[in-house]
């Protein structure tokens, strides 16, 4: 195949698409959370499984894709659980995946990769439990 036939050949596809950080980013969540399992199609890593964070009651059942390529928050966190509702559950967004973070926290300085926000899944279980049991997120939240 010469030069002009593979111009061709990928004149059609995005070559600016990022095709290997959900692989990087699998390894990454596997190694270092035993909980999780995941794949990754059409460069999204998907994966979930079932966490029970130090000191809340109950088991949750986790889901998540992480889109390298999407504008903005490239990362959506759900539960399985129909008791938890947007609009009446604090900190999620209008798609009912949770809201762990705000972009203004981040520092532009800093790497930031999806395996950052795992340990943060449990953090908001247990801000969720305390306000089931007091009626007050007590973690540090921004007004949304």
């Amino acid at each position: 195949m010469n030069n002009i036939d593979l111009r061709k050949k990928y004149r059609s596809r995005d070559l600016s698409k990022d095709l290997i950080s959900a692989y990087i980013q699998q390894q990454l969540v596997e190694d270092n959370f035993d909980w999780i399992k995941s794949f990754v199609k059409d460069g999204k890593l998907v994966g979930g499984g079932k966490v029970k964070p130090n000191g809340c009651k109950k088991t949750y059942d986790v889901i998540f894709v992480y889109n390298p390529n999407k504008k903005g928050r490239k990362e959506n966190i759900y539960i399985n659980d129909s008791k938890i509702k947007f609009g009446i559950v604090p900190h999620l967004y209008n798609d009912h995946s949770l809201c762990l973070y705000h972009p203004s926290d981040l520092s532009p300085f800093t790497p930031f990769s999806f395996v950052d926000t795992i340990p943060w899944i449990s953090k908001w279980f247990v801000a969720y439990e305390l306000w089931l049991k007091y009626g007050v997120w007590l973690d540090k939240e921004f007004k949304h």
